[in-house]
């Protein structure tokens, strides 16, 4: 659009002008950071026509993923989109040919829209790295991890790569236990006819479209059944919990412990429910800062434990905003793009605790911690954490092969089950 197209220029030349300044230099670290952070000319390097392209190749990806719809074979006429809709199969449904005919019916209608889409986006991707003398865009990308200023930060894009497979293969061993846990006991509810007691789950089993968080499979796995249940969705709903409320629960939940209330304009801005006037918009959680004190969030809250937690996930990411509000505009942003990430998961963790439901009347007053009580807690945590961590790993790998050249268009799916 032509307010893109105004930035992008703008952006360009004073990335030119920065590049004039050697960063060895410059002394002041302040002012050596924010002129490290302007000499990335990011995607503004492309000519204004293949900038104006990439941005149109991802706000047409985004709509086709939020928009895209499954129609029922019975009842061609009754269409689900992702979100409200199929999520709420893959998150609920116990039947496995309808969890089955939702995978699939998003993959086939959606993934086959966005194919050609993806492989323009990776060329112009690729582009935008090597003309900031990047290999590859996976090589860009790792760079937002890197640091070699000062002296005692410093870190390399190679180290992350190391460390990435280091911290998987120490985790891989707690994930074969709760895979081999979670197969016997999907094995119980679907028979061994759908399960194999030896082999992989199927991905349409696993509690949400992408089977990267297991969380929804808390109640066909819970260890102690008969115990009192830690998952708050029904407690929610019976006691007339909105979309409102669960934000005002995680206000409640950072002010608690010293950070910042929401502004005046999040609650006037911000989206917390799907609009009730038909318009489709893109339903995935996410946090914006929109500058001069706007924090908004956009989300269609349902009410549910889980969506209860990513409240907090990402009212974490406006609490960060916050606080770096008062740098220089070229500093306000996460220390890497982890980080940001990391300040939501930590804060939607410890909001997860039996304790701080206790204290919102969502677990029963006599609600007792006991060994038993404690493994289950303790196997929903894994469900959400451990269950993600070989999908995430994966997915980043597979996307710097992909940017590398090392998986070729051709065996994008085949080597995507590979791996």
């Amino acid at each position: 659009n032509e307010a893109g197209a105004k930035w992008s220029t703008f952006y360009e030349e004073a990335s030119r002008n920065a590049s004039s300044f050697p960063l060895s230099s410059i002394q002041d670290a302040l002012t050596r950071l924010q002129i490290q952070a302007l000499q990335d000319r990011g995607s503004s390097v492309l000519s204004p026509e293949k900038y104006s392209r990439l941005s149109a190749v991802l706000n047409t990806m985004s709509t086709i993923y939020s928009t895209g719809t499954v129609c029922k074979i019975t009842e061609p006429s009754e269409c689900l989109v992702l979100e409200p809709g199929l999520d709420t199969i893959m998150a609920n449904s116990t039947d496995y040919h309808e969890r089955l005919w939702a995978w699939e019916g998003w993959r086939a209608g959606v993934g086959r829209m966005m194919r050609p889409l993806y492989e323009e986006y990776v060329e112009l991707k690729n582009e935008v790295a090597k003309l900031n003398s990047y290999s590859d865009y996976g090589d860009y990308w790792r760079a937002n991890y890197e640091a070699d200023y000062p002296e005692e930060y410093k870190y390399s894009r190679n180290q992350l790569v190391r460390d990435v497979e280091k911290t998987f293969e120490q985790i891989k061993p707690l994930h074969q236990q709760l895979h081999a846990y979670v197969r016997h006991q999907l094995e119980q509810v679907y028979g061994p006819e759908l399960i194999s007691s030896t082999g992989c789950l199927p991905a349409h089993l696993l509690g949400d479209m992408w089977g990267r968080f297991w969380t929804n499979l808390y109640a066909l796995t819970v260890p102690y059944p008969s115990k009192p249940t830690i998952d708050v969705t029904s407690a929610m709903v019976q006691k007339q919990w909105d979309a409102v409320r669960i934000f005002k629960a995680a206000e409640a939940f950072f002010t608690s412990i010293g950070l910042d209330a929401m502004t005046e304009g999040f609650w006037n801005n911000s989206m917390l429910t799907e609009p009730a006037d038909g318009r489709k918009v893109v339903c995935h959680p996410t946090a914006w800062d929109l500058g001069k004190n706007d924090y908004r969030i956009k989300m269609c809250t349902k009410v549910t434990m889980d969506d209860f937690l990513t409240a907090h996930h990402e009212m974490g990411h406006i609490e960060y905003d916050m606080a770096y509000s008062v740098q220089p505009y070229l500093l306000r942003d996460g220390a890497n793009e982890g980080f940001h990430e990391a300040v939501g998961e930590i804060m939607s963790l410890s909001a997860a605790t039996p304790q701080h439901l206790k204290s919102l009347d969502l677990l029963e007053p006599t609600f007792q911690e006991d060994e038993e009580t404690e493994i289950n807690f303790l196997l929903k945590q894994a469900l959400t954490i451990v269950g993600t961590m070989p999908f995430t790993y994966m997915l980043e790998k597979w996307r710097w092969m992909v940017f590398s050249g090392q998986i070729t268009k051709q065996e994008w799916t085949k080597r995507w089950w590979e791996m």
